[in-house]
């Protein structure tokens, strides 16, 4: 990274290179239901060595993490053009929904996170992603609901809504009850924040 946070066009290339890999990965997986397909297999979808393969990752497994950190990257962009006022629970929903978009939601992208879920070593670069977003949530509600006196006040919420967001997504590629994941992210977070807001204001003293 430069000084002023800009990548180099060696730093864009070699990403975009992952990604590509990650996609062509993403791709076979999908095809054949499950995670099964060869790095070899997997480099020569991609147009690469196999040598390339694992200088950009060491295992098989993490080459989905561009997958997931793109995702989140997405996210924390949203969230930081989010309005600043309107009902949490909305705007969280918007933020989400915006930074997927439709083509992320779509029958592959379903597939793909059912064969992800179904293998604990995939599952956790999911979960990685996922923590890795818990900081800039919690920056956000930060502002939204009060940072709160003690360290786990400000944690937790966020950690709370970032995992409520995969839970619902494991619902959305389990169920067959036709339900959109607007309106179980919708559902989560008010859970979630309605249990945060009850214990904040079971912990101020009456005026």
């Amino acid at each position: 990274m430069t000084k002023a946070g800009r990548q180099t066009l060696t730093e864009r290339r070699t990403e975009e290179l992952r990604m590509t890999i990650a996609r062509r990965a993403a791709e076979i997986f999908v095809a054949d239901g499950d995670t099964s397909a060869t790095v070899e297999r997997i480099a020569d979808a991609a147009g690469i060595a196999t040598r390339t393969f694992y200088r950009h990752f060491p295992v098989k497994e993490d080459v989905v993490r561009p997958l997931f950190r793109r995702s989140s990257q997405l996210v924390i962009e949203a969230l930081r053009e989010a309005p600043a006022g309107g009902d949490l629970v909305d705007v969280l929903v918007t933020v989400w929904m915006s930074a997927l978009g439709e083509d992320t939601l779509g029958p592959s992208e379903r597939r793909l996170l059912a064969v992800v879920a179904s293998s604990p070593q995939y599952r956790l670069r999911w979960m990685e992603a996922d923590d890795e977003l818990c900081e800039a949530m919690a920056e956000f509600l930060a502002g939204r609901i009060g940072r709160g006196g003690r360290p786990l006040e400000r944690s937790l919420p966020a950690y709370l809504v970032v995992q409520a967001t995969r839970h619902v997504f494991m619902q959305w590629i389990t169920s067959d009850t036709g339900r959109d994941v607007a309106e179980l992210l919708r559902e989560a977070f008010r859970m979630v924040l309605d249990g945060v807001r009850t214990a904040a204001a079971a912990r101020t003293p009456p005026g």
